[in-house]
């Protein structure tokens, strides 16, 4: 596409304008190590990322929703609940079970129906969710879910919990969305029990329920993880998951550079020193360390 861009930005240009344009089957891609991949033709991520840059000005996103460009994103998120952990008593932590896979593309459009006028864009929106999937000649229709490695995905995928976002922004209490991670902080227990009902009830439309194995009720000085890092009343620190999958990244450098000791050498000390200024990165100066090794992990279970 990009040796024949001239012609192929003409043909783009008057397909769009004309409403014509059609997205082509995703090709479906197993990686060496199993995971697969459904891959957009070029053509096609263009147009998902132009879209990804109009639907914003549609649709109204809550500024609880942080994952949003221009919403303060991960650290920024970490670093404003960390501040406001002094001020409540319990804490729900949990995300939604199988978020994207479990999308349902009739609410959704019905979502989307309400905001958007274009009908044009409401139809390559469509298309997008109603996906075909080629495997090597053998065609099969996406039928619930959106994909991961689209652009609009983060856009949906805020859109989809908009009602759940908005109803929690008016309550006395904290609440902030990454996706599908959810954190509500309360002062009172029945409040806490109160909002736990209310989110319940307002995923249930959406045809979506919470991880039972990802999910935390109780009191902040048990002590509760999230985005990657462990909150409680000590010191902000990195969750004991973060570090366990920072030791298998390392082993498996360490491997590389057993075999070809003049790449290894360079790639596991630059995967350290760039792994260490993540975890510090934009936390604004809150007191933290990196681990807690004489502090256990409580579980995270309902």
């Amino acid at each position: 596409m990009r040796f024949h861009w001239r012609e192929q930005r003409l043909l783009l240009v008057e397909r769009l304008a004309h409403e014509t344009y059609r997205f082509a089957p995703l090709q479906y891609i197993e990686k060496p190590d199993g995971e697969v991949i459904h891959l957009w033709a070029a053509r096609d991520a263009l147009v998902l990322k132009r879209l990804s840059r109009l639907l914003p000005r549609y649709l109204g996103l809550s500024r609880r929703c942080t994952h949003v460009k221009t919403h303060g994103g991960l650290k920024a998120t970490v670093a404003r609940t960390q501040r406001h952990l002094g001020r409540y008593r319990f804490v729900l932590r949990t995300d939604i079970q199988g978020y994207y896979e479990h999308i349902d593309h009739e609410v959704l459009l019905c979502q989307l129906d309400r905001i958007i006028p274009d009908r044009f864009v409401m139809n390559l929106l469509s298309q997008a969710l109603k996906r075909c999937v080629d495997r090597g000649g053998s065609y099969r229709d996406i039928r619930r879910g959106i994909a991961r490695g689209s652009p609009l995905s983060p856009i949906l995928g805020a859109l989809y919990l908009k009602q759940v976002d908005e109803w929690f922004a008016g309550q006395r209490l904290y609440y902030v969305r990454y996706m599908d991670d959810v954190l509500i902080m309360c002062e009172r227990r029945w409040a806490l029990r109160r909002a736990v009902k209310q989110l319940y009830a307002l995923l249930a439309p959406l045809k979506l329920r919470l991880h039972p194995d990802k999910t935390f009720i109780g009191r902040i000085e048990r002590g509760f993880d999230f985005l990657g890092y462990r909150f409680s009343r000590q010191p902000l620190r990195l969750a004991q998951v973060t570090v366990a999958r920072f030791k298998a990244r390392l082993h498996r450098l360490y491997e590389q550079q057993q075999k070809a000791p003049e790449m290894g050498a360079d790639l596991l000390g630059e995967y350290v020193t760039r792994w260490r200024r993540w975890a510090r990165a934009g936390l604004d100066g809150l007191p933290f360390r990196l681990t807690d090794e004489s502090q256990p992990q409580e579980s995270c279970s309902q």
